[in-house]
C-alpha cells in the first residue's frame, strides 16, 4: 500500500476527496490531510506519505513552497497539485518542481485516480533506480573488498592508481583463544558477531573491510586518518566478548597512505597481535614493538629476521647451532627475562611460519595459543633456552617421522580425491590431467603402493558406503545406488553380490541393528 495524504485549506474538499473512490482497490492507504502547510509539512516529516495532493493557495505555507521544503529533506514523496487557478505561472513552477499532475478544480474523480496512478509509476521507478543504484554500489564495494583482500594475500600486486580514493589505511587483527573455528556453533556465533561489529563501525561512519584470515578476525580502517583510538578498540572487544563470551587480543598497525605498504601494515597487526598473545596482553600497537625493538637493540632482531629471510632446506640442520648464536648474544647483553622471552618469540613464530610455508602443516590458532601460553610462563634464560631447544627438537622429530616421498604423497592425494568424489563418475583420464601424470603411470603406481587398480579402489570406496548406508539409513536401494556412484540399479546389484556375496536387501535385512 502506499501512504495518501490531503491538504487543502478548504475541509469539505478534504473529506470529499477522501470519499471520492475506493482507495484500498488502488493500493492507496489515506494516512492523514491538513488544512495549512506548515500543518501539512509537520504531517510529511511524521508520516513520510508516498504521494500528497495538494492545494496552492493556503495560508502560512503555500502548496509550491511546501513542495520546496519537503525536497529539502531528501523523502521520494511526490506531489498531485489541486487548485481553483490555472495560471500559467503556477503551473510553469509546479513543473520545475517535479510535481506528477496540476489538476484544476473541478476534478473528475477518474482525473485524479489517473494521477494517482502516475504517481505510483513514479514512486516505482525511482524504488527500481534506487534498488539498482544499491546493487552497483554493492557489486563496486564487493570488488574492491576482494581486490584488497587480494593485495593482502599477495595474489596481486598493489596498484595505487586504482586506489586513489585510499587516503589512509591500518589493520586491527583480533585473536580468539579457545575458539573453536570448524566447529559450526562457533562459526556461526562469530558471523553473527561480525555483522555486528560491521554495523557498529557503519554508525560511527569508520570505513572499513572486516576479513576472517588464519584463524583471526581482520578489520581493515579506510580512510580513517589517525591512529585507531582507545574508545574504538574498547567497542569492538566489548561486542566481540558479549557475543562469543572470549576475551580477544588485538594487534594494532601504524597508519599508511600508500597502498603499496599493504602487506607490511597486515604483517605489523598480525606481528602486534601475535605478541600481545604472547605477553598475555589485550591490545598490542605495533608502534610499541618498534619503540621495544629500537631501545633492545635492532642487531639481534635483524640477525633472526635475516636467518629465517634467506636460508632455505637446510634451515632445520642450522637451528641449533644459531640459537646458541642467540642467547650468547642475550647472555652478554644482560637481557632481562621478558626481552629474552620476546627473542625467544621471534625464534618461534619464524619456525612457526617455516614449517606451515615449506611442509604444510598447519598449526591451528589454538595450538598456538598453547605454545605462546607455555612459553610465557618461564623465568630464566636458561628455561627459555631449554625449552626452545626441546621444541625445535620434538618439531624436527614430527617433520621426520612424517616424512613421505613424492610418490607417496600423491597416492595418499588420489585416495583423499576418490574418497570425497565416489558418488561422481571418475574417468582414468580426468584424474591423469587433475594430477598431471600419464593415466598408465598412475595406475602403475597405484596398484604398486596399495595392491589394487585404481577402479578395484574406487569400487571399493563405493560398496563400504553403501554397506554403511544400508545399515544406518532407510533410503531404499535404488537411492543408496545413486548416492555412491551407480546410475544403474541393476548394475549396482551385480557389483555388490560380487564383492560382498550377497544382495543389498538381504545385507540389508542380516546387518540391522535395534
Amino acid at each position: 500500500m502506499y501512504k495518501l495524504l490531503i491538504v487543502d485549506d478548504e475541509k469539505i474538499v478534504i473529506e470529499g476527496l477522501k470519499s471520492a473512490a475506493n482507495w484500498k482497490e488502488h493500493h492507496i492507504e489515506i494516512v492523514g490531510s491538513a488544512l495549512d502547510g506548515e500543518e501539512a509539512l509537520k504531517e510529511i516529516m511524521n508520516k513520510k506519505p508516498d504521494i500528497v495532493l495538494v492545494d496552492i493557495r493556503m495560508p502560512k505555507l503555500n502548496g509550491l513552497d511546501l513542495i520546496k521544503e519537503t525536497k529539502d529533506l531528501n523523502l521520494d514523496t511526490v506531489f498531485i497539485i489541486i487548485s481553483g487557478y490555472s495560471k500559467f505561472d503556477y503551473a510553469k513552477r509546479a513543473i520545475q518542481l517535479e510535481a506528477i499532475d496540476y489538476l484544476v478544480k473541478p476534478i473528475e474523480v477518474e482525473e485524479i485516480i489517473d494521477s494517482i496512478k502516475n504517481a505510483i509509476f513514479k514512486l516505482e521507478k525511482i524504488n527500481n533506480e534506487k534498488h539498482s543504484t544499491e546493487r552497483i554500489n554493492e557489486y563496486q564495494m564487493a570488488l574492491e573488498e576482494k581486490r584488497l583482500l587480494d593485495y593482502i594475500l599477495g595474489q596481486r600486486f598493489a596498484a595505487p592508481e586504482k586506489d586513489q580514493k585510499l587516503k589512509s589505511f591500518s589493520f586491527l587483527n583480533i585473536g580468539l583463544k579457545g575458539l573453536a573455528w570448524e566447529d559450526s556453533k562457533d562459526t556461526e556465533k562469530t558471523q553473527v558477531s561480525l555483522e555486528r561489529l560491521k554495523n557498529l563501525l557503519e554508525n560511527r561512519k569508520i570505513e572499513s573491510f572486516i576479513y576472517t584470515i588464519d584463524s583471526e578476525i581482520v578489520v581493515m580502517f579506510l580512510n580513517f586518518g589517525l591512529e585507531i583510538g582507545n574508545d574504538v578498540v574498547q567497542d569492538l572487544e566489548s561486542l566481540i566478548f558479549h557475543d562469543i563470551k572470549i576475551r580477544p587480543n588485538v594487534g594494532i598497525s601504524n597508519v599508511y597512505e600508500n597502498i603499496s605498504d599493504i602487506k607490511k601494515a597486515y604483517s605489523e597487526a598480525k606481528e602486534a597481535l601475535k605478541n600481545g598473545i604472547f605477553s598475555n596482553q589485550l591490545v598490542t600497537y605495533y608502534k610499541e614493538l618498534e619503540t621495544f625493538n629500537h631501545s633492545f637493540g635492532n642487531r639481534i632482531i635483524e640477525k633472526i629476521d635475516t636467518f629465517f629471510n634467506e636460508k632455505g632446506l637446510d634451515l632445520l640442520s642450522s637451528m641449533n647451532q644459531f640459537m646458541d648464536k642467540v642467547f650468547l648474544d642475550c647472555q652478554k647483553s644482560s637481557l632481562p627475562p621478558e626481552r629474552s622471552k620476546y627473542v625467544c618469540f621471534k625464534i618461534v613464530n619464524h619456525f612457526l611460519e617455516y614449517i606451515e610455508s615449506e611442509y604444510e602443516v598447519n598449526k591451528t590458532g589454538g595450538e598456538r595459543y598453547l605454545v605462546y601460553q607455555e612459553l610465557n610462563q618461564l623465568q630464566s634464560l636458561e628455561e627459555i633456552r631449554v625449552w626452545l631447544e626441546q621444541f625445535i627438537e620434538q618439531s624436527t622429530a614430527f617433520l621426520n617421522e612424517n616424512h613421505v616421498s613424492y610418490n607417496e604423497k600423491l597416492i595418499i592425494d588420489l585416495k583423499s580425491f576418490i574418497n570425497a568424489n565416489f558418488k561422481d563418475p571418475i574417468v582414468l583420464d580426468d584424474l591423469g590431467k587433475l594430477f598431471h601424470k600419464n593415466p598408465a603411470y598412475l595406475c602403475s603406481l597405484f596398484s604398486k603402493a596399495v595392491g589394487s587398480t585404481i577402479f578395484e579402489y574406487i569400487t571399493k570406496v563405493r560398496l563400504n558406503n553403501a554397506k554403511k548406508m544400508l545399515r544406518t539409513s532407510n533410503l531404499k536401494v535404488s537411492e543408496i545406488c545413486k548416492q555412491v556412484g551407480y546410475e544403474n540399479q541393476k548394475y549396482f546389484n551385480q557389483v555388490f553380490k560380487k564383492h560382498i556375496g550377497t544382495t543389498p536387501s538381504l545385507y540389508r535385512s542380516q546387518h540391522i541393528l535395534k
